[in-house]
């Protein structure tokens, strides 16, 4: 047809005009003939300039026959009357309305779109006026009224966007392109126009301006009471609608309550609105209502005309205040029904997935919004609970701190006396003893000897968590030679040896890594079989921690008691065979957990152990300084 280069032939611009007509892109077009849109403007007027001038002749020579039918408006003799013959057939069978007015304001020919479009005959409609067109719309007819009074004063062609009722109450939105032409004379006969329905579009545009609202208010909101009025009056007036309102489910009563809603100013709907306010409903299995049967089926529910909804309650009222249909639809928060948002027109309304589509979306939205006011209440609860606990930790540790003091000071001092005394009555009156007495005083002193040390264990233990040092960078060798040097005595009575890989540096306090290798190393020598103690220190490296062990050959841990063994005073031999007061290993945890580490055991009876704790890595440390 058209080439992208040079200028187009008037039969190419004639065609790009129809295409767009029937509802191709502007955009597409432009780019295939290469033009701007304020070019395919100018094209477009010239067309209907063009195509309207052969009205002259049937205008001027006789008047329209064949009832308003294109053909009798175009017939022109010879080669131009067969042009204009073909482009009046392309424009009857065009899918946009088309039609053709006299200077008098009368219609003089339509297309078989326009019927379809307006629900008219053109045999009854051509020779009236737009008035006739829309007479249960005076507005509209009077800005096309308007609309062609600018034309006659200023000839030419106009545009214009207008929402417009056809004759069966749907609301069309269309744009308008309408051009004049002349008599022989050259004054101005009539106008050819066309109309571009952009219902979809605007519906589209409507729903997206609706969510982008419904969104933003809910994102400047703190609770759902204060948005859900806006959110309401937001849907009401976007989709026509006098009253809205929504309706919330208590399960402890298993009821529902109007909580929010908005109506328009009118003292009939606004009484409408109090009388739902003041309503309560129940029995959801009960039949009528319109928020019961939502309740009852969990689906949104549709009424065109409540003049036939005789089990509505509110039917009086609603008819009453001017509402004349209504809708309703579930709110749903995590699955779960929560409530209805209800709806009331004015207008008898058809169901209308478009509608119901738009706020079920916003219903969504909502949900979504309560959903996330419920999790944030669960979790300021739940820090309001962990501050609790926090407290309750800090004054529990207070007492711990102030056991420990009482600990190491007045619990020592009457154990003290029990053995001195113990000691001075031995020395000074034991020859008088016979052997049961002296064993009996042998116990004494055992007793409180073994008291003592599990007191300095508890303050050991106790002081783990509250007299920490501060994190250093600390050689980790240096601390296991601090330790071996503690054991000095106890390895070599036991003849051990004790090996270790090379040790990294880490984030640490080095008083406490000392006493963790000086504890795990003193079980290892402890609890030996009958061979000699074998001991190795070894590390390896994990991505965000060194993972050290102690490992012996021992005798062995049995798997069931991997977890008590960390426990306090948990011991799994008698003090028989084996001293101590079963708090070593629970020290152990208690400096790794400080560290921000993990420690554990693999092991096997008769297979000796090896105890595994992990520490961050140098820059990475993530304990409790």
């Amino acid at each position: 047809m058209g080439t992208r280069k040079g200028q187009p032939d008037p039969a190419a611009k004639a065609w790009a005009v129809l295409q767009g007509l029937a509802g191709r892109p502007v955009t597409e077009i432009c780019g295939e003939h290469d033009i701007g849109e304020a070019e395919y403007g100018r094209w477009r007027e010239e067309f209907f300039s063009e195509h309207a001038k052969p009205l002259e002749a049937a205008i001027s020579g006789r008047p329209a026959m064949d009832h308003g039918k294109m053909p009798s408006l175009f017939t022109v003799p010879g080669k131009r009357g067969e042009a204009v013959r073909v482009a009046q057939e392309m424009i009857e069978i065009l899918p946009v309305p088309v039609f053709f007015k006299g200077r008098d304001g009368k219609y003089l020919g339509v297309n078989k779109a326009w019927e379809d479009f307006f629900g008219l005959s053109r045999s009854d409609f051509v020779g009236k006026e737009v008035h006739d067109l829309y007479p249960q719309s005076r507005a509209v007819a009077d800005k096309h009224f308007a609309m062609d009074q600018e034309l006659w004063n200023k000839p030419g062609s106009q545009s214009y966007e207008i929402p417009i009722v056809t004759r069966d109450g749907q609301l069309r939105h269309t744009i308008y392109y309408k051009a004049t032409f002349t008599q022989t004379n050259g004054e101005v006969a009539g106008l050819i126009g066309t109309i571009i329905d952009i219902t979809e579009r605007k519906q589209a545009e409507q729903g997206q301006a609706i969510e982008y609202t419904v969104t933003r208010l809910l994102a400047e909101a703190h609770t759902v009471e204060e948005a859900m009025p806006i959110v309401i009056r937001t849907l009401c007036e976007g989709l026509g609608y006098a009253y809205g309102a929504r309706w919330v489910h208590e399960p402890k009563e298993h009821i529902l309550r109007s909580t929010e809603s908005w109506c328009a100013d009118e003292p009939a709907i606004q009484a409408f609105r109090k009388m739902s306010i003041e309503r309560v409903e129940t029995k959801p299995d009960a039949p009528g209502g319109l928020n019961r049967r939502v309740w009852m089926t969990g689906e949104p529910v549709w009424m065109p005309d409540l003049n036939l909804e005789v089990k509505l309650q509110r039917r009086e009222g609603a008819l009453a205040a001017g509402l004349k249909s209504a809708f309703a639809l579930p709110i749903l928060v995590g699955g779960e029904f929560y409530g209805v948002m209800e709806f009331f027109s004015r207008q008898l309304r058809e169901r209308d997935p478009r509608v119901i589509e738009i706020v079920q979306t916003a219903g969504i939205q909502l949900g979504q919004f309560i959903a996330r006011m419920q999790a944030e209440a669960a979790v300021r609860e739940a820090n309001d609970e962990l501050e609790r606990q926090a407290q309750e930790l800090m004054r529990s540790n207070a007492e711990l701190q102030q056991f420990a003091y009482v600990a190491s000071h007045d619990l020592q001092e009457p154990l003290r006396m029990i053995s001195s005394y113990t000691q001075l009555l031995m020395r000074r009156y034991g020859d008088r003893f016979d052997k049961e007495a002296k064993e009996f005083m042998d116990y004494v002193v055992d007793g409180a000897a073994r008291m003592k040390q599990l007191i300095e264990d508890i303050l050991a233990y106790s002081r783990v968590g509250t007299r920490g040092r501060e994190f250093k960078t600390v050689q980790s060798e240096a601390a296991l030679k601090k330790a071996l040097v503690n054991l000095r005595a106890s390895v070599e009575a036991a003849g051990a040896t004790v090996t270790h890989d090379p040790l990294p540096a880490v984030e640490a306090d080095d008083v406490q890594l000392a006493q963790l290798f000086q504890n795990l190393i003193g079980n290892a020598l402890k609890f030996t079989s009958t061979g000699t103690p074998r001991i190795h220190v070894g590390v390896a490296q994990q991505p965000q921690a060194w993972e050290f062990s102690v490992k012996d050959n021992g005798i062995g841990i049995d798997p069931q008691y991997f977890e008590r063994i960390f426990m306090v005073f948990q011991r799994l031999h008698s003090k028989g065979e084996y001293s101590g007061t079963g708090i070593g290993l629970a020290i152990c945890k208690k400096v790794v957990d400080r560290h921000g580490g993990r420690i554990r055991v693999e092991s096997q009876p008769g297979e000796g152990s090896t105890f595994l704790f992990t520490l961050p890595r140098k820059g990475e440390a993530n304990g409790r300084p």
